[in-house]
């Protein structure tokens, strides 16, 4: 299993990289709740009714504790946290919840520990050690393409 990308050409012209390439993922599919509670019940001895009330009982708890300000840890998961993107203004009286705040977002960070104590690198599970395959974007009939080019592992650091 690797995670997918195809080159791309940056086109917006006003942006410093224009007609420079970059990689862009590939998503081959989605996982849903349905998949994840058949996968989680093969796994172990719950059924999927007490999965599924597992997750949406979860589900509610995270919620309540993002919007009440909190940093929800999942262990091995990772951390969610709600952010507020707002506009900026020059003094704090000028201000206006209604005016300055543009969305409420939820950011995620996956699970990590650090490599060694020296440096700061941390090196986290959903991330690290991905091994990388490049496809064509179309094949030779337009459609778009299976057949995978060059491949690689990444590793950070």
């Amino acid at each position: 299993m690797a995670l997918r990308f195809t080159l791309q050409q940056n086109k917006i012209k006003s942006n410093k990289a224009y007609g420079k390439w970059y990689a862009h993922t590939v998503k081959t599919g989605e996982l849903t709740m349905d998949d994840i509670e058949r996968r989680i019940q093969g796994r172990c001895t719950v059924t999927r009714a007490d999965v599924r009330a597992v997750l949406a009982a979860l589900n509610d708890v995270v919620e309540d504790g993002l919007k009440s300000g909190r940093v929800v840890n999942l262990n091995e998961l990772g951390k969610f946290y709600l952010s507020i993107r707002s506009e900026s203004v020059a003094t704090p009286e000028e201000f206006s919840v209604k005016r300055h705040v543009k969305d409420v977002v939820c950011k995620y960070t996956p699970a990590g520990h650090r490599v060694n104590q020296r440096d700061r690198r941390i090196e986290r599970s959903f991330t690290s050690n991905v091994k990388l395959e490049q496809m064509s974007l179309y094949d030779n009939t337009g459609h778009v393409a299976k057949r995978i080019r060059r491949g690689g592992e990444f590793k950070k650091g």
